[in-house]
C-alpha cells in the first residue's frame, strides 16, 4: 500500500473518535511484549480467572509457523499466545459479519490445537486452547453480550474435557448500568463497546488503572507516525470494503424489490408498494431511496414509518 499521501500531516493529537477494534491498534495494545500486562489483565478478566488459576506470563507466538496443513493458508489470527501453564490463546476480532462465523472460529481453533503435537508427541501433551472472539455485530440468539462454549455431555452436562473454550463477545449487546458495579470483564467489554462513550471510559478508568493504562495508550499510538499511518490505511480498507458492500446489497435490493413493485402494481395494489417500503425501513434504507423504488411519496414513506 502506498502511505506516501499521508506525509505531511499532523500526527501529534490523538486520533479523534479511535476505532479501538482495528487491527492496527488493537494488535499495538494487546499484542505486544511491551504490555502483556494488559493482556494478561485482559485475559484474566474475560475468562473469569481466580487467585488459583490466574495467568502471570505470556508468550507471543509466531503466527506464520501455523500453515493450513493441506493447503498452506496462513490463519488469519489477531493475537496467538501461549501462557505460563501452556495453554494456548487465540483473541480475534471481527468488525464484518460473516454468516459462518462460528465455522469459521472452530476451524481457526482446531489449527491451533493440532499444531501443538510434533511427530512422536503423545496426546497428553496436548493443552488447553482458547479461542476469544471479539464482534462488532450481533451474531447468537441471545441477549447477553459474553457467551462461552465447550464440549458437553449432552444427557448430564458433564464436560468431557476442557480443552476446547471458544467466547463469542457481541460488542454491541453490551448495556452499561452502574459503573461502579463492573465485573473485570465488563471493563474491558465496555472499552472496546462502541455502544460506551468517551466519557463512561473515562470514568471506568478513575477505577480501573489497566483501563487507564489502555487510554493512556491511546495517545502514545496517535503521537507514533509509522503506526498511525496504517491505522488509516486500514481504517481507509474497512470504509472501502464497507461501502462497497453497501452499494452492492443497495442494488440488488433495488432491482429484486422493482421487480416485485412492478408485479405488484399491475395487479393495483398500492398495498405492495407500501409492504415493501416497511420492509426496506427495517433494512435501514433511506427514504428517498424508498420513494425512489416505490412511487411512493416522501410524505407517505414518512407516514409510513412513524
Amino acid at each position: 500500500m502506498n502511505i506516501d499521501k499521508y506525509k505531511g500531516l499532523n500526527f501529534m493529537e490523538k486520533i479523534k473518535d479511535i476505532n479501538r477494534l482495528n487491527d492496527v491498534f488493537f494488535k499495538s495494545l494487546l499484542g505486544s511484549k511491551e504490555r502483556k500486562n494488559l493482556t494478561l489483565n485482559f485475559l484474566n478478566s474475560i475468562l473469569n480467572k481466580d487467585e488459583d488459576s490466574y495467568f502471570v506470563d505470556i508468550n507471543f507466538l509466531d503466527k506464520e509457523r501455523l500453515p493450513d496443513i493441506e493447503t498452506g493458508k496462513v490463519p488469519e489470527l489477531d493475537i496467538l499466545a501461549k501462557l505460563n501453564d501452556g495453554t494456548l490463546i487465540n483473541v480475534e476480532i471481527q468488525v464484518t459479519k460473516q454468516e459462518y462465523f462460528s465455522k469459521r472460529s472452530l476451524y481457526y481453533w482446531s489449527r491451533l490445537y493440532a499444531y501443538q503435537l510434533n511427530k512422536g508427541q503423545n496426546y497428553d501433551e496436548l493443552k488447553q486452547t482458547i479461542t476469544i472472539n471479539l464482534l462488532n455485530f450481533n451474531y447468537l440468539p441471545y441477549e447477553t453480550c459474553h457467551n462461552s462454549y465447550h464440549v458437553y455431555n449432552d444427557k448430564t452436562q458433564d464436560m468431557l474435557i476442557d480443552d476446547l473454550e471458544l467466547h463469542f463477545i457481541e460488542l454491541n449487546k453490551f448495556k452499561l448500568s452502574d459503573i461502579r458495579k463492573l465485573r473485570q470483564a465488563e471493563n474491558w467489554i465496555a472499552y472496546f463497546s462502541p455502544k460506551c462513550t468517551d466519557e463512561q471510559r473515562e470514568a471506568i478508568a478513575m477505577n480501573n488503572p489497566v483501563i487507564k493504562e489502555a487510554l493512556n495508550y491511546e495517545m502514545i499510538f496517535s503521537q507514533d507516525e509509522i503506526k498511525r499511518r496504517q491505522y488509516e490505511i486500514q481504517e481507509k480498507a474497512i470504509r472501502d470494503y464497507n461501502s462497497t458492500i453497501l452499494y452492492n446489497r443497495q442494488e440488488g435490493l433495488k432491482e429484486g424489490l422493482e421487480k416485485g413493485l412492478k408485479e405488484g402494481l399491475k395487479k393495483g395494489a398500492e398495498d405492495k408498494a407500501i409492504e415493501i417500503a416497511l420492509k426496506m425501513l427495517e433494512n435501514g434504507s433511506d427514504v428517498n431511496f424508498i420513494a425512489d423504488v416505490t412511487g411512493l411519496s416522501v410524505e407517505k414513506i414518512n407516514e409510513i414509518k412513524k
